[in-house]
């Protein structure tokens, strides 16, 4: 036996070797992160206890690394590109000659010419030996029992004792309990087990343990009244950094294409959840990506929960949002007002509150506003007494600069003081934003609401008492051609405006981006809140005024002087203030030289599918964009989903009329009869919209079994097979293309790789296809557009801006118009997709249309 004794010199940083393309190592896995290429994995791995190896998968505009125990299991898998740790320089027991380690074998042998390069690679155990005069290192699992082996060479590595890991509970309180809040009981003979516990339970900040029935951990939220109990430990989990201060608050503006951007007020650095929590949230977010992503994102696997804690937490996570102002779009527009976001896993996390009017929040530029959810007592960072004003306790807030909000009490003079939790990782914001301004467009009347605001008593024209609604005093201000209405709900009482006459100023309220609702001869007076802004024209000072910054209704300018100042109504939280939508945009096209035709199964499928030539269609003001949906989009489900999903794509081409500023968004519902069917069709701008309603198992069976089927709204009105869809099809066309020289039809592709995408997708690209081939008329003139669906919507985005941006505008919009009358979360489930149009085989036809 040789004396011979090994020991590396200790690395830096790690290091791996060369990729293997096209490779995984199958199962084994650790944990998951995040990374924009393979090569970003290794310091990953090497960061990781117990990570031998790391195999890395494209996802999404990113990808991710699956960080491994040990180099087993290797297979082919395209696009995974895989390398093994170069693991730290280790201290190896005396050679044992002539000996070898049976079995345990991980990973291919190492080729090396000496045993002495074996430790720098092992693992836990190693044989060298002699194979065609080649030296071969077997890496091994475990030591196992030596056999005699003339020629081989066997050590295994000497393990250092670890240092012990200091306690994330560092503070112990001896013989004392904390009343209440308890989350969770454990059964623990030691008190410092514990903190693991703590660790380990959601919303858990303390522990109390008891040495009663063997030793029992108490799982707390918080600490309570505190008493004296001998032999109880009480540990803290901090739920914050020491000695990591908060940066101040700052702003934002989040604007995409022509929508109305979203002013936003932000502190990096800072988290509106503990780092327990988030911890938490972070595992199942990556758990729910893993199975969707198991799934394909597809429709076929039903919708999945991003979180099983998101419910007793009072939050919602959404994943693959690209920026801090694209979270707090997201939040404004689901009608909430906080959210953390995590930029480098691109999540998104919506805290819900309970309505209250007491807290205000402050803007980056000091101004306090009022917001309509309640505080949370976690994040209470300062209680200040005898304050005399409101104005007092705004200045303490500000003064601060990096404090968030404000609660003030009139008769205490109390003033409390709000700010985030720091938070572990920099990259991570927390922010608020409350956008006060949404339109209505119900029975027939469309105006603008916005809540908690009203006008001085000087501006009402006439008061109606005892109106049942805000509604109603809508549809009483139009019918009595006033424009500025409020409605109190408290007292019942419906107030109409009129502003001050003026020969040189103009007033221009919120309405689109684009298009305000113009008084064209009036202002306000000093007793309406204003402040100046820099413009010479109206319509460049209409732009300027953002109500989610500054609570702004509208803009009023004076073409004599050309001051610009923009107005804010008064708080009442009882009070609605609103002003009707004339018609100032036209809801039908003048001029059609095109037809787009957009043929699809689903309801989501044209704005996930083929965004990009959606985009462009509506954009063209002479360009009809026509779509007809085959199946309900019922999933099965007979709760309402349906319907929903109906209102979630006429939402999301709302979104698409309302950036281009041509058309009305007000939808216009009719049915018509084609080949006796009654048709659902929505009109909105260059746009319609036809929905079949055939269950999706009713579709089914029409499109490739030619079974007989009616739809789910008209049981009596059967298809008899799929010529009988095809007929149908054709009279919309005809309907909508009849004169116009232009005709192009959009499907989804059902030639290439037909399994692999949704099969209601493959049945309406071939019925589509096979019309439009079999009609002498259309097959002359109509262009063939077919996409691709499932099959290649998580390859490269290959949309860019602006296209890319609506995209995701779209989805959103179309998210809000689904939860409006569904309780259901819907970006999650393919936003990952966005950003991709792939087309199949193009089938261009140059000869003009005339049927």
């Amino acid at each position: 036996m040789s004396a011979l004794l090994f020991h590396a010199t200790a690395s830096a940083a790690a290091t791996c070797s060369v990729i293997e393309e096209n490779t995984d190592y199958a199962g084994n896995d650790i944990k998951q992160t995040t990374r924009s290429s393979a090569a970003n994995c290794c310091a990953d791995c090497g960061n990781t206890p117990g990570c031998t190896v790391y195999s890395w998968e494209p996802f999404g505009s990113s990808g991710k690394c699956f960080l491994k125990s040990k180099p087993s299991n290797k297979e082919v898998l395209w696009g995974s590109r895989a390398a093994k740790l170069v693991l730290p320089p280790a201290t190896c027991s005396t050679i044992q000659e002539n000996s070898d380690l049976p079995g345990n074998d991980i990973g291919d042998p190492l080729q090396l010419d000496t045993v002495g390069l074996c430790c720098s690679f092992c693992c836990k155990a190693f044989v060298w030996v002699l194979r065609s005069g080649v030296g071969t290192c077997l890496l091994k699992s475990s030591r196992g029992i030596p056999y005699a082996y003339t020629g081989a060479s066997a050590s295994y590595v000497v393990e250092a004792t670890p240092a012990p890991t200091p306690s994330a509970c560092p503070v112990v309180e001896n013989d004392v309990d904390y009343a209440g809040n308890d989350i969770l009981y454990t059964s623990r003979a030691n008190y410092q087990d514990c903190c693991t516990d703590c660790q380990n339970t959601v919303g858990c900040s303390l522990y109390v343990w008891g040495p009663d029935n063997g030793g029992a951990c108490y799982l707390k939220s918080k600490k309570g009244s505190s008493s004296p109990s001998p032999g109880a430990r009480a540990g803290v989990l901090p739920l914050t950094i020491p000695g990591n201060p908060l940066s101040n608050v700052k702003s934002g503006l989040y604007a995409v294409n022509s929508l109305p951007p979203t002013a936003f007020n932000y502190i990096t650095g800072a988290q509106w959840i503990d780092q327990g929590t988030l911890s938490v949230v972070n595992s199942e977010t990556e758990s729910f990506v893993a199975v969707a992503l198991a799934t394909n994102f597809s429709h076929g696997s039903g919708p999945i929960v991003v979180n099983n804690v998101e419910m007793a937490l009072s939050m919602t996570v959404y994943i693959n949002v690209t920026s801090a102002g694209e979270c707090a779009d997201m939040t404004a527009t689901y009608n909430n007002n906080f959210f953390t976001y995590w930029a480098s896993h691109l999540y998104c996390i919506v805290h819900l509150h309970t309505a209250a009017t007491s807290l205000q929040m402050l803007t980056a530029t000091g101004q306090a506003i009022t917001f309509p959810q309640d505080s949370d007592p976690a994040y209470l960072s300062t209680a200040l007494t005898n304050v005399a004003t409101n104005t007092d306790c705004v200045l303490a807030c500000t003064s601060k600069g990096n404090c968030a909000g404000v609660e003030y009490s009139t008769s205490a003079k109390t003033c409390a003081l709000y700010q985030p939790q720091p938070a572990t990782f920099p990259d991570v914001t927390a922010g608020w934003v409350m956008d006060p301004v949404s339109n209505v467009d119900v029975a027939g009347v469309q105006y603008t609401k916005m809540t908690t605001a009203a006008l001085p008593n000087a501006y009402i024209k006439e008061s109606v008492p005892g109106v049942a609604s805000l509604q109603a005093c809508a549809s009483s201000a139009k019918a009595k051609a006033y424009v500025l209405f409020g409605f109190n709900s408290n007292t019942k009482v419906c107030a109409f405006y009129a502003p001050t006459p003026s020969p040189t100023k103009g007033i221009s309220l919120v309405n689109t981006p684009l298009v305000p609702v113009v008084l064209s001869s009036g202002t306000f007076g000093s007793d309406v809140a204003s402040g100046a802004m820099a413009a010479t024209t109206a319509a460049d000072c209409y732009k300027l005024c953002v109500p989610s910054q500054n609570l702004c209704f509208a803009t009023v300018f004076d073409s004599t002087s050309k001051a610009c100042t923009y107005v804010q109504p008064s708080f009442d939280a009882a009070s609605t203030m609103g002003w009707i939508i004339p018609k100032t945009l036209p809801d039908a096209m003048a001029t059609v030289s095109q037809v787009d035709v957009y043929v699809t199964a689903h309801e989501d499928d044209h704005e996930l599918f083929m965004s990009a030539p959606v985009y462009n269609s509506i954009k063209s003001p002479t360009t009809k964009s026509v779509f007809v949906y085959l199946s309900a989009g019922d999933a099965g489900e007979t709760s309402g989903w349906w319907q929903a999903r109906e209102v979630g794509t006429v939402a999301a081409t709302k979104t698409w009329v309302n950036m281009f500023g041509v058309f009305s968004p007000v939808p216009v519902t009719s049915t018509v009869l084609l080949n006796g069917h009654h048709i659902q069709k929505i009109s909105i701008g260059n746009t319609a919209h036809y929905f079949l309603r055939l269950s999706e198992s009713n579709l089914d069976l029409v499109l490739n079994s030619n079974v007989k089927r009616a739809p789910i709204d008209q049981p009596t009105e059967y298809y008899a097979n799929a010529q009988a869809v095809k007929d149908v099809l054709k009279g919309i066309i005809v309907a909508e293309a009849t004169k116009v020289p232009k005709v192009n039809a959009h499907y989804s592709d059902y030639l290439l790789d037909p399994s692999g995408d949704h099969v209601l997708h493959v049945a309406s690209g071939r019925i589509t296809a096979e019309l439009l081939n079999a009609d002498a008329v259309f097959a002359a003139c109509v262009s063939q557009f077919p996409y691709f669906g499932y099959q290649r919507w998580l390859d490269t985005v290959n949309m860019n801006n602006p296209e890319q941006s609506a995209q995701r505008a779209v989805w959103l919009g179309l998210g809000a118009g689904i939860l409006n009358r569904y309780p259901r979360e819907t970006w999650s489930d393919h936003s990952p997709a966005l950003g991709r149009t792939y087309t199949g085989t193009l089938l261009v036809k140059a000869t003009a249309c005339a049927f």
